[in-house]
């Protein structure tokens, strides 16, 4: 059976209808996990301002990083009355945060980087106060913060690098 100009074109439109709803579905679940990665690291920095302002009304101070130290790593993966340390172990009551996160690295441009780590969370502080310094996939406009670079302070989210 022969199938004429018209219903050649109508299989056509649908085989392109489906290709393109295709696309728009993958497009999406690439956004989703965007976004979802993003709000993870915000979730997380925001998880290491509580502790550290828990910490501040403890000890009067912040923990002292002259080097900004990438957070969550085997050293600095918990904060307890001493500062940062690799873990939280008998003796080092009060814990402010029993395991700091390392942040989800898929989409990231290795642009927060301290030490030897890239893609992390970079915290500085001289006692008095502190930065954390973070990268995002996108820009999230309500919190006026940038794709790219991004400060944390007791004072809260600010656009671009932290100042040193």
């Amino acid at each position: 059976m022969e199938l004429g100009g018209m219903n050649k074109l109508y299989i056509l439109l649908i085989v392109l209808a489906i290709g393109l709803l295709g696309l728009l579905s993958v497009y999406s679940v690439m956004s989703a996990r965007t976004t979802m990665r993003d709000a993870v690291r915000l979730s997380d920095v925001r998880q290491v301002q509580a502790g550290l302002e828990i910490y501040f009304h403890a000890n009067s101070a912040y923990p002292i990083a002259s080097d900004r130290m990438a957070l969550g790593t085997s050293g600095s993966s918990c904060l307890h009355d001493a500062g940062f340390s690799g873990t939280c172990s008998v003796g080092t009551e009060p814990v402010y945060i029993e395991r700091v996160s390392l942040p989800p690295t898929a989409g990231l441009n290795s642009k927060s980087s301290c030490g030897s780590e890239s893609n992390a969370y970079c915290y500085g502080s001289p006692g008095s106060a502190y930065s954390i310094q973070f990268e995002l996939e996108r820009s999230q406009p309500l919190l006026n913060l940038v794709k790219g670079l991004n400060c944390a302070t007791a004072s809260g989210f600010e656009a671009g690098a932290c100042a040193e």
